[in-house]
This record gives C-alpha cells, structure tokens and sequence, in this order.
C-alpha cells in the first residue's frame, strides 16, 4: 500500500494545499497528516481561539471534503498536536469518519492484517498551550528538565483556562499503556501496525533541536522499542521537531528492524515520506513540494539528503 506522510503543516498556510496537490499527482491509498496543522496563531491564546476554529472550518474542512470527493480511493487520517488549539477539535470531530479519520488513541485497520495507531500528546515542552501535553513517564516525568513549563492554558473547554501538569492525573506512559493493551487484544493481536506519534523518541537523531538538545519523549521511546520486539511494527513516523533532519543529519533511526522517521518541516518546502507499507524501510523516499504542488521524490530515507 502506498502512504503519503507529512507533520507540522502549519509552518506554512500554503502547505496544505501543496499536500492536497501532491497526493492528487501521487496517488497514495493511506495519507497520515501527523498533528500540527494550524499555521493561524494569533497574539494570545485566547486571541487564537477563534482563528484556530475558523481556519478548521473555513480551510482544512472544505479542503479535505473537495480532495475526498475528488479521490475516494485515498483514505486519510489526522489529528491535532500541541501546537493546535483543542477548541478546535469539536469541528473535526463532527467530521470524523466521513472526509477524514482522526489518529489520537485509535487503532484503525488499514489493511489485511495492518492497523494504524496514533498518538498526538507531546511530554513537557517550555510552550504556554498544554491541550496535548502530558509527564512523560511514571519513573521520569520531565517536569524538572530546564526550560520545561509545568503551568499553562488548556482550551478544551472552548476558552483558555489555567491548568498545571501533574503525573497524578496520567502520563504518557499511561496512555501508551493503554494502546498496547489494545493491540495484544483479540481484535489486533493478528495485526503488524504502523505508529503514528506526533512526538519522536527520545535521545535518537529524530528529536535534535537547534540547541544540540534531544527532547523527544521516553516513553514513545519505549513503546517502539517494546513492539519492535516483537516483529509486529513496522515503522513509526514523527514529526514535532521540525529542524531535527538537518541537525542530525538524518530523517531515519532504526529500532532493531523498525525504521523511525521524521522528515523535518519547514516554509520553503513541504517535507513528506512516500512510502509503501510492506516494506517501509526499503522503499522511503523523501519528497518536497513547493508553490507549484509538484512533488519531487528524492533518495531512500535511510541515505542523508537534508
């Protein structure tokens, strides 16, 4: 199965049309868009509450509902990450399983004896919105790294209210948890996966920030390590740090024989990952698109071409 990948659109408003345009030329049966969607931030949170829904409704829905209608056979999945506001997500959730199916917790089947399964919350970042932040894990929180903002604003409720991380209330740990209860259950346990986590492991070349410091999270590390174990994943893909490529100088890590991806982002180009689900780490390639929507594709992701 052919799969089209992109994170972070929102560097850019024109992004996601040069997505749309490069998947109309491509033709992938199964697109991920990996959280981080909405370039229209304002001054404040509170300020972008209503930029954020209105982008939703006014731009990705229409957009979304115009590509699904034109290409029917291109099944597509997305969800927020931490730099979208939740106040949004009402929108897409009205639309869910229709235009579009949303990742964050889900296990989605894809393919004979292939799921998907996305999570979209980030460990502790020094950002003010906590809709999709969390204490990473149960024995090392990352509430102390420096930098690190415990405190901040939520905006599930439909308005920005003060909130504080706290491991009592969950981790990311907890969650991951969770979906691996999932996947050992009846239903998946037959099933390989691909992980879609907005957020990359830690200390690899895909969480390198411009600051030489790797801020991926532990446990997502975990959760990759523990099923590349057991043979069933058979890659992730991340995004979140969008400079980590160039700083690493590589777009792939590999867990045993799982290959991890993060192919970057950034404003003069869309970065994505063409690849086919059968063999993900031999057949990655890396594509760009500019203005015009054409995709160029480029070297297999395990070579350095950033």
């Amino acid at each position: 199965m052919k799969m089209l990948f992109t994170s972070d659109t929102h560097v850019l408003p024109g992004h996601l049309t040069r997505l749309l345009k490069a998947a109309a030329e491509l033709r992938p049966e199964l697109m991920v868009l990996g959280g981080d969607l909405i370039p229209d931030w304002r001054r404040t949170i509170r300020e972008s509450i209503p930029s954020h829904r209105a982008w939703v409704r006014e731009k990705l829905l229409p957009s979304l509902q115009r590509f699904h209608g034109s290409f029917p056979g291109t099944r597509i999945f997305l969800d927020l990450g931490n730099d979208d506001l939740a106040a949004a997500a009402p929108l897409l959730e009205a639309r869910d399983g229709k235009d579009f199916e949303l990742l964050h917790m889900r296990v989605a089947e894809v393919g004979p004896r292939l799921a998907l399964v996305g999570y979209m919350t980030v460990n502790p970042t020094p950002f003010l919105i906590k809709d999709r932040e969390k204490p990473d894990c149960r024995d090392w929180t990352g509430l102390d790294v420096t930098g690190v903002r415990r405190e901040g604003a939520a905006t599930v409720s439909g308005t920005d209210r003060s909130v504080a991380l706290d491991p009592a209330s969950g981790t990311m740990e907890d969650d991951l948890d969770l979906l691996s209860g999932s996947l050992r259950s009846s239903r998946w346990e037959l099933h390989d996966f691909l992980f879609v986590s907005h957020c990359p492991p830690r200390g690899t070349a895909l969480d390198l920030t411009s600051m030489h410091t790797h801020v991926g999270s532990t446990a997502v590390r975990r959760f990759i390590e523990l099923w590349s174990a057991t043979g069933r994943l058979r890659a992730s893909f991340h995004g979140h740090i969008h400079e980590s490529p160039w700083m690493s100088g590589r777009v792939m890590e590999s867990f045993g024989a799982t290959p991890s991806f993060n192919v970057g982002q950034e404003s003069q180009l869309l970065h994505a990952l063409l690849l086919d689900t059968d063999d993900p780490a031999a057949s990655a390639r890396q594509v760009t698109v500019d203005r015009s929507g054409v995709p160029v594709i480029g070297i297999s992701a395990s070579g350095v071409d950033t």
